[in-house]
């Protein structure tokens, strides 16, 4: 059962978004201006744009031996508790790591952005499309605080827009208008017809596969992501460090056990009775499939995969996922 609808209510209507923004549009969507004003948050981000001498990409022998045996991604994300310690312990930080960098320039850094309809969908706060778009935002404006070139590929259902890799604002502010364009566009009813196979394509894009020595974060929702995902997904990190950070709503994480919610496209509404054990079990089978999924990525290939609440403030998530911390490798 696919659910990606456009909101989700408990009352006889859909329930609007919740606005915390001084902006209007955030919430449902972002511009420009918004995403420009995200760059002072920016600045309090740990962003790794110069390699490390311990990096992963400092000896492709030792390609994801930073990741746990059996990940605690989803375990914060099935509960809803993204705290800071988890992510501390899962990457081994403490308060006496000492991390050494390489004399080099900063690397490339590439962000990946998801606007396709299936991110426009939201219970609280935003949708996973503007919480997409703000975690893109704050890693271009640390990246080019810290004066590293800096590339994109943003993409929906219909187009992929890639930006070639530069330094200077030129290329930020190119990054920032397609995420901006592509987020405009998103609708309850969509004109154009959903594909899932748009991430793996963008994964492939010559820009991207082009890449070396670069960062590449990659930020969606990864619906519709299965094995060519994956291969294309480990055919970048072999020459590559590869982080994917995947946007989630919670409300399929906290089901209500009695009552019913309205679900609607824009134009058809669909009632869902929570009493009945049929249609919860559907939902919970389908957030776990997700999960699974995405657990194979880190399992498998070694990407680290950070979850991200649509549902909380982004900047302050991203606080604790880019720490650092997160690039270092386990001794």
């Amino acid at each position: 059962m696919a659910v990606s609808y456009a909101a989700i209510g408990r009352s006889s209507g859909p329930r609007r978004v919740r606005e915390t923004s001084s902006s209007s549009r955030f919430g449902r969507y972002i511009s420009v201006a918004d995403l420009v004003a995200l760059h002072a948050a920016a600045r309090d981000i740990g962003f790794l744009s110069r390699q490390r001498t311990q990096s992963v990409l400092s000896s492709r022998r030792h390609r994801g031996s930073n990741l746990p045996p059996t990940s605690g991604v989803f375990g914060p994300l099935m509960s809803g508790d993204l705290s800071g310690a988890d992510h501390r312990r899962r990457f081994g930080r403490s308060a006496a790591d000492v991390t050494a960098y390489d004399e080099t320039p900063p690397r490339p850094i590439f962000i990946v952005v998801d606007q396709r309809q299936c991110m426009f969908y939201g219970s609280r706060r935003s949708l996973k499309s503007v919480a997409a778009a703000e975690a893109a935002a704050l890693c271009i404006w640390r990246a080019l605080d810290d004066g590293a070139p800096i590339g994109g590929v943003v993409f929906n259902d219909a187009i992929i827009e890639a930006v070639e890799p530069s330094t200077g604002s030129s290329a930020a502010m190119a990054i920032i208008k397609a995420i901006a364009g592509q987020n405009a566009e998103l609708r309850a009813r969509p004109a154009q017809p959903r594909a899932p196979s748009q991430l793996e394509k963008a994964l492939r894009s010559e820009r991207l596969e082009q890449a070396s020595g670069s960062l590449i974060v990659v930020i969606s929702d990864f619906q519709g992501h299965g094995a060519h995902t994956r291969a294309a997904l480990q055919k970048l990190a072999e020459a590559n460090e590869v982080v994917a950070v995947c946007a989630y709503d919670p409300y399929l994480l906290d089901l209500p056990k009695t009552g019913e919610i309205i679900v609607t496209g824009g134009e058809v509404q669909i009632d869902l009775e929570f009493g009945q054990g049929r249609i919860r079990r559907r939902l919970f089978d389908y957030a776990d499939a997700q999960a699974q999924g995405l657990l194979t990525i880190e399992r498998e290939i070694g990407v680290p995969v950070l979850s991200l609440s649509a549902a909380e403030d982004t900047s302050l998530q991203m606080r604790r996922l880019l720490d650092e911390n997160v690039w270092r490798v386990r001794q």
